[in-house]
């Protein structure tokens, strides 16, 4: 894997006679993030809304699928403030335009870079959350005498 500085080193040379071929390369991997952010959303919103319709049997099934619904509610909330985290760094790539294509590309990548890491660990915390908050369905299911294993 390339450091940041040599990939902005050799794409500013690669696309030496089309700044805005750069331009464009640099702003579709930003939106890739965002893309990904958005779906990121949409799958808390989900678990969020379905714990308002299910919550209720998860908590009658005990403590095991209670806390599993908490620990897996808490989860995706932590997912979703590190996910707004990144959508709130919104910058457009020609606010880092310079006189060297080198540099322009650097302070996209780095950005990219931190957006990247940020909801990668977003991710990982969602992906968690929905994953206990399975667990919590599962127990629950088995506690309240609805589930036969096959």
């Amino acid at each position: 894997m390339l450091e940041p500085e040599e990939e902005a080193r050799r794409l500013a040379a690669l696309f030496a006679g089309n700044p805005a071929g750069l331009l464009g390369i640099l702003t579709a991997q930003l939106s890739v993030l965002k893309t990904q952010a958005q779906i990121f959303m949409g799958l808390a919103t989900i678990t969020i809304t379905v714990t308002g319709f299910s919550g209720h049997n998860m908590v009658r099934g005990g403590i095991a699928s209670t806390t599993a619904m908490l620990l897996g509610v808490g989860l995706v909330l932590a997912g979703i403030v590190l996910t707004l985290r990144a959508l709130r760094q919104l910058r457009w790539v020609t606010q880092d335009l310079a006189d060297d294509l080198a540099v322009t590309a650097l302070a996209a990548i780095r950005r990219r870079d931190r957006e990247q890491r940020t909801l990668g660990g977003a991710g990982a915390l969602i992906a968690s959350g929905v994953g206990a908050y399975l667990v919590a369905v599962v127990l629950a299911a088995l506690a309240n005498g609805r589930f036969t294993p096959p």
